[in-house]
């Protein structure tokens, strides 16, 4: 997979404003996700947006989802497990009903509802998403895919499909590659966390990698990291009660490797 770099100064920007940000497991919560790329500002003519897989199942509007990520200019996604899973029903390869054990019921509801040429459309653009990218930003390097990779393989280009979409313990409680940082989402924060505590995750032991699921689809919140100062933006959780932005700002630790040096 090519690496991809970003300099601010090589960005003709809105002033100096270009910006790249990462989100994952939108999990067809397709307001939220509305409701914080305007927190952010985003900007598709300008700034870039990597989306880690899982827009689809657990919430009402997995498509809307997908087809705002298709239809939108410089929104890149990645193959999450759950469009996995869906590839393989949909191949006849789900011999263990996995994908309904998986919240798939919007997802397949929603499918079932489009023109053919519709669905056809939506997989033929799913089946070209990478499962991971190496980017650079401001001579930083980060590694991105949903769910991290496997740490006993010394080459990215050498890494299992299934340790970057399903990927847990053995690659979060281990060191990453060298001189990456590692953005991944697929394990919600607070399983991380080991508490309710929702907010974005820093290994603070290796001081390389980040998770950025918050659980949006359990009731917790979708988050954005800004690669190019680690800025985080949190919107909340329209499950199971009434919505409302963050209003905290994330823990200065977490996210101070990320800040450019002056």
């Amino acid at each position: 997979m090519k690496n991809i770099k970003y300099y601010i100064k090589d960005i003709e920007d809105r002033s100096g404003f270009a910006m790249i940000y990462c989100i994952s497991d939108l999990h067809g919560c397709y307001d939220e996700f509305m409701t914080l790329l305007k927190e952010i500002n985003f900007d598709p003519q300008y700034d870039t947006l990597y989306i880690l897989g899982d827009a689809v199942d657990r919430g009402n509007n997995p498509i809307e989802c997908v087809d705002f990520v298709m239809k939108t200019h410089n929104v890149y996604f990645f193959i999450g497990n759950h469009e996995q899973m869906m590839f393989d029903f949909y191949d006849g390869l789900d011999y263990w009903d996995n994908w309904a054990n998986n919240g798939s019921e919007t997802t397949k509801r929603k499918l079932k509802g489009l023109k053919k040429s519709e669905r056809e459309k939506i997989f033929l653009y799913l089946r070209r998403c990478p499962y991971y990218m190496t980017v650079e930003v401001n001579g930083k390097q980060f590694f991105l895919s949903h769910a991290g990779l496997d740490v006993s393989v010394a080459l990215l280009e050498d890494q299992p499909q299934n340790a970057l979409i399903w990927s847990r313990e053995d690659f979060y409680e281990n060191k990453g590659p060298e001189n990456y940082i590692c953005i991944f989402g697929h394990t919600p924060t607070p399983y991380i966390n080991n508490s309710a505590d929702c907010s974005v995750w820093f290994d603070k032991v290796h001081k390389d990698k980040i998770c950025i699921d918050c659980g949006c689809a359990y009731g917790g919140a979708l988050a954005a990291l800004r690669l190019d100062d680690g800025e985080i933006f949190y919107v909340k959780s329209n499950v199971g009660k009434k919505s409302g932005l963050y209003s905290f700002n994330p823990v200065p630790d977490s996210v101070n490797f990320l800040r450019t040096e002056n």
